[in-house]
């Protein structure tokens, strides 16, 4: 499918062909180059990124190719779209109809919402899953052929999706989250799945924006945010924004003080290791909930219980997980001197990874004997790594 606008024709040396068939000029990208050995000849992998307009060889009308290779490429502002394709792709919405009706979500937006713009969110969320991509800018292209939400399916601007999102207030945003965490059933014992991440941002001076510790360190200043997920019933509860330079430890306390806002109780938690601290463990007792968490490996007490317990379950079949194809033991023990009660450590060992990182290590030790053979009855310097291994 052709996109209704123009633009120019990408200047990449060497990856633009121009191709004729019957009054058309395609015009194909190389992404790619393939060798075949056995012909001794490389092979270029080309694909149709738009056809050349009738009027200016210097402009082409693009497809999803363009903006899939070109995703930088600067598109017009705005779009004289009037009409819609002819085939709508209509599966995936469907599913996603369905579930926004099971999870009443016409009733909870339409407090906090008008008519157009309850239309107009649900598009841009459903279109954020099915395009896998957020971009104001590609939404019109999403709506040519794919049925909305909003009433009598019309299609917006990107710039009026802009002004939209921009108009939307914390209060909705907060309002939103109370009426549906509101629905939960406060009774059932659920576990929640948390975990944040940051990102560069590079919009200029916004409030959160903050430097801090990118996952990617891009030189930008960054902010975090954070999604609390039911695992039981696959349903996310809320989530977080907060300024880049508050790291994992510090968020989860400010996350446990929101789910007993919201009046959770019988809950537990799955956390990642970036978590894990003694005042995070002992904020989680103080307020009653269980949790689950992957401590980290080389810490003083970890490792120390490792040791103790290395060589006792490794082998043994009745210590055999074969789901997971691991080994595995539990064993109770104090998190910290000052703990009130003991803990459960669940143990874990994988003979594949265990035969694959042998594997590795044999590989650099010979690599390493081949260096130094090198330099047999001759005078160098080697650095600390080759110490570990050979007495020089």
């Amino acid at each position: 499918m052709y996109l209704d606008f123009l633009v120019k024709v990408p200047t990449v040396k060497g990856k633009i062909t121009r191709r004729k068939k019957s009054n058309v000029v395609y015009i194909e990208y190389e992404y790619d180059r393939v060798y075949d050995p056995s012909r001794k000849y490389t092979f270029p992998k080309r694909v149709t990124i738009g056809k050349l307009s009738d009027t200016d060889p210097e402009l082409m009308k693009p497809n999803q190719n363009f903006l899939k290779y070109f995703p930088d490429a600067e598109l017009p502002e705005s779009k004289n779209r009037t009409s819609r394709s002819s085939c709508l792709r209509v599966g995936t919405y469907f599913v996603l109809r369905k579930i926004i009706e099971e999870c009443s979500l016409n009733d909870i937006l339409g407090k906090y919402f008008g008519s157009r713009d309850m239309g107009l969110f649900l598009d841009l969320a459903v279109y954020s899953i099915i395009a896998e991509n957020n971009a104001a800018q590609y939404y019109p292209d999403y709506t040519y052929n794919h049925p909305l939400f909003t009433e009598k399916m019309k299609q917006y601007s990107d710039s009026t999706v802009l002004d939209f999102l921009n108009s939307v207030t914390d209060d909705q945003s907060t309002g939103f989250l109370n009426t549906w965490n509101e629905s939960r059933n406060y009774h059932e014992k659920i576990y929640i799945s948390y975990d944040s991440t940051n990102k560069n941002c590079q919009a200029g001076d916004i409030k959160m924006v903050e430097f801090g510790h990118p996952k990617v360190d891009m030189g930008e200043p960054v902010f975090n945010y954070a999604v609390a997920y039911d695992t039981h019933n696959q349903e996310p509860l809320f989530y977080e924004k907060y300024p880049g330079s508050l790291n994992d430890i510090s968020q989860l306390q400010f996350m446990l003080d929101k789910a007993s806002g919201y009046g959770y109780k019988k809950i537990g938690f799955i956390l990642d290791r970036g978590y894990f601290s003694c005042e995070n463990i002992q904020y989680m007792d103080k307020c009653g909930y269980s949790f689950v968490i992957m401590v980290k490996g080389m810490s003083a007490l970890v490792n120390e219980l490792i040791l103790e317990n290395k060589g006792t379950f490794e082998n043994k079949r009745v210590n055999n997980i074969y789901e997971y194809g691991v080994y595995g033991k539990t064993i109770r023990h104090k998190l910290y001197a000052s703990d009130k009660k003991e803990r459960y450590f669940h143990l874990y060992h994988s003979i594949s990874k265990e035969s694959a990182e042998r594997i590795e290590i044999e590989n650099r030790i010979n690599q390493m004997t081949q260096y130094l053979k090198k330099y047999q009855n001759k005078v160098k310097e080697f650095g600390p790594g080759f110490e570990k291994y050979f007495n020089l």
